[in-house]
């Protein structure tokens, strides 16, 4: 997820998910781990 929604790539100049166009913005660490806890927790 970091490559896809955080990292930009120099050839893209946007992330791939920007690119892609399912992220409007390049998104913090933080945000990843957030997604990744509630899916968890939904989980349980």
């Amino acid at each position: 997820m970091h490559d896809n929604f955080c990292r930009i790539h120099k050839s893209l100049r946007v992330t791939p998910a920007m690119e892609a166009g399912i992220a409007d913005h390049v998104w913090e660490l933080e945000e990843v781990l957030q997604m990744v806890e509630a899916n968890s927790k939904a989980r349980h």
